[in-house]
């Protein structure tokens, strides 16, 4: 299983469009959108792999001066967790089982005054309970 998301703090059809102009290509149907009632948009991406090993870089370009929170794990046991918070990234966590010279801990953010981001099940945690609508 693989489970892959992100969130964007703009209304909804602000966000299709950024995301739209960020990929460069309509949006595949395998990426559903939802808005929330605090205006944040969610793409959960039902197949799991589109957004996985993207660059902190890339997401920069996605955000721009806005906030962004994108989490993946899978069960290789691989997870990544990065937020961007008004343009500017502060906090970035990758595990790779394969390769471990890849990992990056970067960072800290709200979330983690009560629930640290350390491993693979910690990154299931906090997309489970804070990038689900």
């Amino acid at each position: 299983m693989r489970t892959c998301c992100f969130k964007m703090n703009l209304p909804l059809e602000d966000a299709k469009k950024r995301y739209c102009d960020w990929i460069d290509e309509e949006i595949d149907q395998t990426i559903h959108i939802a808005e929330d009632e605090d205006g944040w948009t969610y793409f959960v991406d039902l197949e799991g792999e589109a957004f996985f090993g993207l660059t902190n870089e890339s997401w920069m370009e996605l955000a721009m001066d806005h906030s962004v929170t994108y989490a993946y794990y899978d069960e290789d046991f691989n997870a990544e967790l990065l937020v961007i918070e008004n343009g500017k990234l502060i906090r970035e966590f990758s595990l790779y089982e394969d390769e471990p010279d890849a990992n990056v801990n970067f960072g800290t953010f709200e979330y983690e005054k009560n629930s640290p981001i350390e491993d693979w099940h910690d990154i299931a945690t906090f997309l489970e309970t804070e990038l689900t609508i």
